[in-house]
């Protein structure tokens, strides 16, 4: 891969210095390879924006005045936080690029006979739903 493709692969970062749009690549990156922690990590990244225009819109001079300050320090740290996340994805995904053939999913399927007469044995099927069921609840009490 030569540098023409790997900058065209990461344009997306450009959004990331961009100041009221710096996790619109994130969000743009997670849609295209369907990564939901990537679209909620944008959404992060957008959200002091958001509510920096807002509260402007909403308080005008009171806001700017009293909170200014310390909210503009926390976004340019979120900002700065999301340039560096946002390089360092784009670097991960030149070694995927670099690399499909590795990181590529393979169909594979196995040649036994036994497997092919009992495709439709309903034991084996609620054995698995059952152990999933309870793997679920066990994550679920840790988590309390």
């Amino acid at each position: 891969m030569n540098a023409f493709d790997k900058i065209k692969k990461s344009w997306w970062v450009i959004f990331s210095i961009i100041m009221y749009i710096n996790g619109v690549g994130f969000i743009y990156i997670g849609t295209k390879y369907n990564n939901k922690n990537w679209i909620l990590e944008g959404v992060l990244y957008e959200l002091p924006w958001f509510i920096y225009l807002i509260a402007d819109r909403l308080y005008g001079n009171v806001f700017i005045s009293n909170i200014t300050g310390f909210y503009s320090l926390l976004a340019m740290l979120i900002m700065f936080i999301g340039i560096i996340r946002s390089v360092w994805v784009a670097v991960k995904l030149i070694d995927v690029y670099k690399n499909e053939e590795m990181y590529r999913i393979q169909t594979t399927s196995f040649n036994n006979p036994n497997m092919a007469n009992n495709n439709n044995d309903r034991s084996s099927k609620v054995a698995c739903c059952l152990c999933i069921f309870i793997l679920f609840i066990c994550f679920a009490l840790f988590a309390l």
